[in-house]
């Protein structure tokens, strides 16, 4: 399992795997907390039990697969209520089976590796975790924070003594909103300016291996303000093929 890491705090860890979706460790005095736990296809436990040797909780920014996938590796996962069913969804059979496809195409798993057990692996043991609730770590305390856009229930973490917000694929520099469990336009920009209140200035997303400034979310907000089909191009996405879905970009 090949994996780029970086330690942009002392106490936060951000990984990358071959798939391209990151997984973070925030590291308190007493407790730690595991932000998202990928794919499953290679067990991260294992890699995360290295740099962690108290307590830990592992938190979902969303129910999607590439983000949830890895919950049956752990103990318990807490998710979002809002992307429960998104969760069960996205962990069936079937797209556990266009997880494994896509490794093979990426040549990340040979013929010896134990597919049907990885198909068929029952969801993991989940508990909801609510919008509002403070973990203490410690030294640190992380509150949940509605992010709702990407998904109706997608959550950020804030880690308050350092200002300095995890956003999963809630914000970040490509966005999809054409998913049946997205919300309206309308309410990802009401988030936008809702979070953009809150008391951090650094925040760290789902996919990349970069600390952004707080000030990024102002181009969010004028893109998603922009974004309308007749000034976008019309794009289609492995897995996702459907006519109406359009791209706005802008630098």
């Amino acid at each position: 399992m090949n994996l780029n890491v970086i330690n942009p705090y002392p106490f936060v860890y951000h990984f990358r795997d071959t798939q391209g979706v990151c997984f973070s460790i925030i590291k308190g005095k007493d407790k730690a907390i595991v932000v998202d736990c990928g794919y499953g296809i290679f067990n991260i436990r294992e890699l995360i039990e290295n740099y962690i040797d108290t307590p830990y909780m592992v938190i979902c920014t969303h129910g999607h697969m590439d983000h949830s996938s890895g919950g049956f590796l752990f103990d318990k996962i807490y998710l979002p209520e809002k992307d429960i069913e998104l969760y069960k969804k996205h962990n069936s059979t079937e797209k556990r089976t266009k997880n494994i496809v896509d490794a093979i195409s990426k040549q990340l798993i040979t013929d010896e590796y134990d597919k049907e057990t990885y198909i068929n692996m029952p969801l993991a043991n989940y508990e909801i975790i609510e919008i509002g609730t403070v973990i203490d770590l410690g030294d640190m305390h992380v509150e949940i924070i509605g992010m709702e856009g990407h998904t109706k229930g997608s959550i950020g973490l804030l880690v308050k003594e350092h200002k300095l917000l995890f956003t999963g694929d809630a914000a970040i520099s490509m966005i999809w909103m054409f998913l049946e469990e997205s919300t309206d336009k309308a309410t990802y920009i009401e988030m936008l300016k809702r979070v953009m209140k809150l008391d951090f200035t650094h925040f760290i997303t789902g996919h990349l291996m970069t600390v952004f400034e707080k000030k990024i979310f102002e181009h969010y907000l004028e893109v998603a303000i922009e974004a309308k089909p007749k000034n976008s191009e019309r794009v289609t996405f492995h897995n996702f093929e459907r006519p109406n879905t359009f791209q706005y970009a802008k630098k």
